[in-house]
């Protein structure tokens, strides 16, 4: 059985809550200690090691003094703070966020909460774990297990780059023939195999949330969607292990327009519901956009939606400007002209001329993997990215952060002006929760290449 997780409930009844059972569900066995005054809290405090989270009433929050408690026992607390809102609450998730805590969540939203739990006991359980390391290797203990010296994790060790080094190695060590069953993404086979998945409806959308780290900007439910495929046995491939292959299969035009039309047709059912300012992000190759056809399909599709003003962001790659220029500029205006939006995914530090020359139709752009992990890293400076930043607002753009997988980046982040931010950090794309409401959007029955519905 798995150990008792400690959670902390400031100004909160932990049955109202009715988190322990939802925990145990799950197989995350919880004991929960209530605390109501500033006492309690400070008595709760005094052994900042046991807790693994702490969940804490958002009004409750400063007329407690609970800020100042948490920055007192800092250096020893693993536990990261999660505030609880009420539904008509005004509070945002990026005041949340200037508060110091890792998420915000209303009262009675039991299915994000537990999401939300679920996540942070596990970075407790990491920072933990890397807080052990430190102090063994600042003793000079030795690992008596390995029999070799401890070897101190980094950030650059927890960051994705890092990490896939090391699977990477690990593949190499292990494995001098290919896996059973793996067929070269290029053959004929393999296509086949693809097509057949495709064919059977496999397609699949889900949606990660964006969330806006300002609370000085107009705050909307924004998501980006992605692509995934529906295997054989159930499981969902990601876009790396089958988009090589619609690519090289010249399919990816088909693909985008069905991405494309199954997304506004999910955003518009979300406005219709009373949600008008959910926003969808949505990806278009510059394959596509190269095809003049489907490109001006696509602008019809958009000046058909009726949907509300902003609520469609277009990303592209800055290739999409030299290799389809002419539609791209001509689908930049189209969005603009329907007061929708278009990012620029892959921007780099020495990109200012050209967002400054495309300004005109590129309203967003994202830092993406490789900037974010070069900022945690150390291998780009935090002023040249505030450079970036300061240069594209001037144009009246907003900068996205991709890839914000822990919560050390959040102060950074802010501190260079980013606008919102993207990442497992604030939540995977998820099976059956979309933060706040949206569902998996399987398949129709009909293909790409057979029409969508």
């Amino acid at each position: 059985m798995s150990e008792s997780k400690h959670l902390l409930c400031i100004d909160l009844k932990a049955a109202d809550i009715g988190l322990g059972a939802l925990l145990a569900g799950r197989g995350l066995p919880a004991e929960l200690t209530e605390a109501s005054s500033r006492d309690s809290v400070l008595t709760a405090l005094e052994q900042p090691e046991r807790w693994d989270l702490i969940l804490c009433d958002a009004e409750s929050f400063q007329k407690l003094g609970v800020e100042a408690l948490l920055v007192a026992v800092k250096d020893a607390l693993d536990a990261s703070l999660v505030l609880l809102k009420a539904t008509d609450s005004p509070l945002s998730s990026a005041q949340g966020y200037e508060l110091g805590a890792a998420d915000l969540v209303r009262r009675d939203d039991p299915d994000h909460l537990l999401a939300v739990c679920e996540r942070e006991l596990g970075h407790c359980t990491m920072r933990r774990e890397i807080r052990q390391l430190r102090r063994a290797a600042i003793r000079g203990d030795a690992d008596a297990d390995a029999g070799r010296p401890m070897m101190l994790a980094t950030i650059q060790d927890l960051s994705p780059s890092g990490r896939q080094k090391k699977i990477k190695a690990a593949a190499a060590e292990g494995a001098s023939t290919p896996r059973a069953g793996l067929v070269a993404e290029g053959s004929a086979s393999e296509r086949a195999r693809i097509r057949a998945l495709i064919d059977a409806g496999g397609l699949t959308l889900e949606f990660q949330p964006i969330i806006c780290l300002r609370g000085d900007q107009e705050q909307r439910s924004m998501f980006e969607t992605l692509v995934r495929l529906k295997d054989g046995a159930g499981n969902l491939l990601m876009p790396g292990d089958f988009l090589s292959v619609v690519e090289t299969a010249g399919w990816m035009a088909k693909i985008d327009t069905w991405i494309f039309r199954r997304a506004l047709k999910t955003l518009k059912d979300i406005q219709d519901t009373g949600s008008e300012k959910t926003v969808l992000f949505i990806n278009l190759a510059t394959e596509t956009l190269r095809c003049k056809e489907t490109s001006k399909a696509l602008g019809a599709f958009v000046s058909a939606a009726r949907l509300a003003p902003g609520s469609i962001v277009v990303e592209v790659r800055k290739s999409a400007f030299t290799d389809a220029a002419e539609s791209t500029e001509r689908f930049g205006r189209l969005l603009k002209l329907n007061h929708h939006g278009l990012l620029v995914e892959d921007a780099g530090v020495e990109d200012c001329d050209f967002l400054s020359k495309h300004s005109d139709v590129v309203t967003h752009i994202k830092l993406d993997r490789a900037m974010t992990q070069g900022l945690v890293e150390r291998r780009l400076s935090q002023e040249s990215v505030a450079d970036l930043v300061k240069c594209v607002r001037a144009e009246g753009m907003r900068v996205i952060a991709l890839a914000v997988d822990n919560a050390e980046l959040l102060p950074l982040l802010f501190a260079v002006g980013v606008d919102a931010i993207q990442g497992h950090f604030v939540s995977m794309p998820y099976q059956t929760l979309m933060y706040p409401s949206i569902q998996r959007v399987e398949s129709s029955s009909n293909p790409p290449w057979q029409g969508s519905s």
